[in-house]
């Protein structure tokens, strides 16, 4: 009976002690046993500079695996030329925020992100003026622009105000070693087919047919099937913008 009572006194001893490891050795198990510490995400933030222009983005762990990133970029560019007759005002402006979800397969730098695209502020546009009594081509019919009554012309190129995408890069914003990051990223996002629309107002001269002289171009069916061929023909080439290319060199920082 005294030997059982000294066993059983003893296990409860022992179970005591290890139950104190824990908080005197940080073992593993109450065994003393060393563990490799857990790895803390963190909140990080990037600048970048790429083919979308210049942009921002800002991290947050999900998971040793996954991270969600939210950012936007812009670029902007004006300018003038001339072209025959027409003087060309192009205006060309990418602006949009996304979302996207980084994938860590193997838990380090290498991420696989979808992502969402907002382009609520993209805008492709162009005014043309045509010099007056200046000859010019429309889809192989000459024209004239009346001296009196000046043409001019407004462009656009319409795209989707939401578009999914996928990128490939390396960099990791939330974990890792250090603070500073330097991430790069490569893919592209889709908008489908890009629509253009041209609207001209103004008198146009038909110089194959002097007789009829200037009217205005509402009025004038062979500038109409001139404009329309080009517009046909215009957005059959923009089929294949249908991608939008994503490049992208920054540096960022792990809080």
């Amino acid at each position: 009976m005294k030997s059982a009572r000294r066993r059983y006194c003893l296990l409860l001893a022992l179970l005591a002690c290890i139950g104190k490891l824990p908080c005197q050795t940080g073992g593993l198990g109450g065994l003393g046993l060393p563990t490799k510490p857990v790895e803390r995400g963190r909140i990080g933030m990037a600048a970048h500079i790429g083919t979308s222009g210049f942009g921002l983005d800002l991290a947050a762990p999900l998971s040793r695996h996954f991270a969600v990133r939210v950012g936007g970029d812009f670029i902007r560019y004006t300018g003038s030329f001339q072209e025959d007759a027409a003087t060309i005002d192009a205006f060309l402006q990418f602006g949009y925020g996304r979302a996207a979800l980084d994938w860590f397969p193997v838990g380090g730098r290498l991420h696989v992100s979808p992502l969402l695209v907002l382009a609520d502020n993209t805008r492709v546009q162009a005014d043309v003026r045509i010099n007056p009594s200046q000859q010019f081509d429309l889809n192989g019919e000459q024209f004239r622009g009346s001296a009196t009554d000046p043409l001019h012309g407004a462009g656009r190129v319409e795209l989707r105000h939401t578009a999914p995408g996928l990128t490939i890069g390396t960099g990791n914003l939330t974990r890792g070693k250090g603070r500073f990051v330097f991430p790069v990223e490569a893919g592209f996002f889709y908008v489908a087919q890009p629509k253009l629309t041209v609207n001209f107002s103004g008198s146009v001269c038909d110089v194959s047919h002097p007789d009829v002289g200037c009217r205005r171009v509402q009025d004038s069916p062979d500038f109409q099937q001139g404009l329309d061929a080009f517009i046909a023909r215009n957005n059959h080439n923009l089929s294949y913008a249908q991608l939008i290319p994503i490049l992208n060199f920054g540096i960022g920082y792990r809080f």
